[in-house]
């Protein structure tokens, strides 16, 4: 027997499905991106059980006639070249003929067409390697049905994501034809029930229909006040939407790149984008941007990946200089035209929240809050500050089981820049950054609250509403159960968006609750240890968000207070975002760094 054996057809066509068909969301990507290039103007979807029971397609596209419906289902069977150099040419999205062939091999396929003058109708039907077809009644168009996905690749099942997770990427595959294509009408429904509907957009000016197919995808809050580019040159035209500096959400998941209405991935645009941003863009804000590039076939080349996901472009520096250049002068155009203002910070939105901004009035004491107190300036210190005693931070000696930084006996010596705690720690120098210490004692106080049942939640007054594509909607619906566990309670509204009617009880702000949502989708499109990197995320940038800030005055009692609630922290050498909370000089490091040969300690 020879080692080396030819494998069935059977075994290597669902191997090479494995290529093309990774999840539902892949397929329908398959299947649209077929309709578009059949000159369909209306595109019908429908899923059950998140695409894997049944996912069918309808278009409007010009149809097969029977002989080309017989051999839509064969590997390498295409309609889109007929020679190597038509590869060049190609200004379609497929051109394989690997896709519908390697549905079939996964799952159970009916195809119906009709062209548009015939006749009769025709239909394929592929199930368990045997193939059929016969006539069918006569609808204009192309349908493609596809149930049972995987039925006979069971093991592929097991790495699908939730039916919520899938349904999310089947809502983002939709919403990435729908930007590309304003002019085609795109329906829809998941379980029966309609999600997205988007009506074709026909003004005559391409741009308008681009920008208001924006609005209907993104939301009005993404997509408001978005900068308009629109420049052609020899081989190239660039049709781009980009945030201005005063509008960025907080969340990378905005950010859409085509080449020939292909969706991509590039880093190349990509690092472009945000080179034209600079040193300018707001910390912890990202850019929206929809860009559609139109190139010469043979400027690019998308056969890198199975999906056609990546593409390469023949000249790198070039496509980099053009996207940068012309975002950054779009940018500097906006911003003298209509220069940048800080916005007043919006009221409080909790229910029964004291107002944790509001300096007391003269003559009067504090008010608590129920779980910290008002220190002058946008933080507050928990409860259980006020608790401790300052014993342990005077102490002669360390206490049992205490970090190794922890040196006593301190002497508080005041603020720098009302940043930085000054102490002298056993005849050496020891600092506090005060908004990262704080940070990394709410941390761990959140998280021991979540670890024994969930974090304090409190209810809004009035719901906070935060637009979102679809997709991203459903993203976070998916994940309400370990939301509710860190304090969020979300639901539903409308067709884009959400409605938060809860925060964790540190959160008290209605803005910070949109960024956080924002960097909650972040954390959901993350694959990677998905489930500890959102709550570490989510709960890092709540104690951020409560901690108290840099330029807080602070006084005695709370710095030697913060000092011995960090030392009770299981790492308070940083903040939960890894920045350093503390800076240590002992006596022999300061003796050395003023050339004397040792220090004397006091008797």
């Amino acid at each position: 027997m020879p080692i080396i054996q030819r494998l069935t057809e059977e075994v290597f066509s669902r191997i090479a499905a494995g290529e093309v068909v990774e999840r539902p969301a892949s397929l329908l990507k398959e299947l649209i991106e077929n309709s578009l290039d059949a000159q369909a103007t209306s595109i019908d979807i429908e899923v059950f059980g998140a695409g894997k029971t049944s996912l069918r397609v309808s278009d409007n596209g010009v149809g097969m006639d029977a002989e080309d419906v017989k051999l839509c289902l064969e590997r390498h069977a295409t309609s889109k070249i007929s020679a190597f150099e038509d590869l060049d040419r190609l200004r379609t999205f497929g051109f394989r003929g690997e896709a519908l062939y390697a549905i079939a091999a996964v799952s159970k396929v009916t195809i119906t067409s009709a062209q548009k003058d015939s006749k009769t109708g025709w239909r394929v039907t592929s199930e368990g390697g045997k193939i059929t077809n016969g006539p069918a009644p006569v609808v204009h168009g192309t349908t493609v049905f596809v149930k049972d996905l995987f039925y006979n690749t069971p093991a592929r099942l097991e790495f699908l994501k939730s039916d919520g997770s899938e349904r999310s990427r089947l809502a983002a595959v939709i919403e990435e034809a729908a930007l590309a294509n304003p002019s085609v009408r795109f329906t829809y429904k998941s379980e029966g029930r309609q999600v997205l509907r988007f009506e074709p957009e026909d003004s005559g000016d391409f741009f308008q229909d681009f920008d208001m197919r924006a609005a209907a995808v993104l939301g009005d809050d993404l997509a408001g006040g978005l900068l308009p580019i629109d420049v052609e040159r020899p081989g190239v035209r660039v049709r781009m939407l980009v945030s201005p500096f005063d509008k960025m959400p907080s969340s990378r998941s905005f950010q859409y790149f085509f080449v020939n209405k292909r969706p991509v991935s590039s880093k190349i645009l990509n690092t472009a984008l945000y080179k034209a941003y600079g040193e300018h863009r707001p910390a912890g804000r990202q850019p929206v941007c929809v860009a559609l590039l139109e190139l010469n076939p043979d400027a690019f080349d998308a056969n890198v990946h199975p999906g056609k996901r990546e593409v390469r472009f023949k000249e790198d520096g070039e496509m980099f200089a053009i996207v940068s250049g012309l975002v950054a002068s779009a940018l500097a155009k906006a911003k003298a035209a209509a220069p940048i203002t800080i916005e007043p910070e919006p009221a409080a939105v909790v229910a029964d929240a004291p107002d944790l901004r509001r300096a007391p009035e003269a003559g009067k004491p504090e008010a608590p809050s129920p779980d910290g107190y008002y220190l002058g300036g946008r933080g507050f210190i928990p409860e259980e500050f006020k608790q401790l005693k300052l014993s342990s931070a005077v102490a002669m000696g360390a206490p049992e089981g205490a970090p190794v930084w922890y040196t006593p006996p301190f002497r508080y010596l005041g603020q720098i820049e009302r940043s930085f705690m000054l102490f002298e720690a056993n005849g050496g120098l020891f600092i506090l950054d005060q908004h990262a210490a704080a940070e990394r004692v709410l941390f761990e106080k959140l998280m021991g609250e979540i670890e024994t049942g969930g974090a304090k939640s409190q209810t809004l007054m009035l719901p906070v509403p935060i637009d979102l594509p679809a997709s991203a909607v459903r993203a976070v619906l998916d994940k309400s159960d370990r939301l509710r566990k860190i304090g969020f309670e979300v639901a539903a509204f409308g067709k884009n968006g959400l409605h938060v009617t809860a925060v964790p009880a540190l959160f008290y702000q209605a803005d910070e609750v949109k960024k956080l949502v924002h960097r909650v989708i972040d954390a959901l499109s993350d694959p990677v240890a998905e489930a500890e990197r959102l709550r570490h995320d989510v709960i890092a940038t709540i104690a951020c968000k409560a901690a108290v800030k840099s330029h807080d005055r602070l006084g005695e009692d709370e710095a030697y207070k913060l000092l011995d609630a960090l030392r009770d922290c299981k790492d308070g050498s940083a903040c939960p975002h890894g920045r350093r909370a503390m800076l240590a000089l002992n006596r022999d490091e300061l003796a050395r760094r003023f050339q004397r040969p040792g220090a004397v300690p006091l008797a």
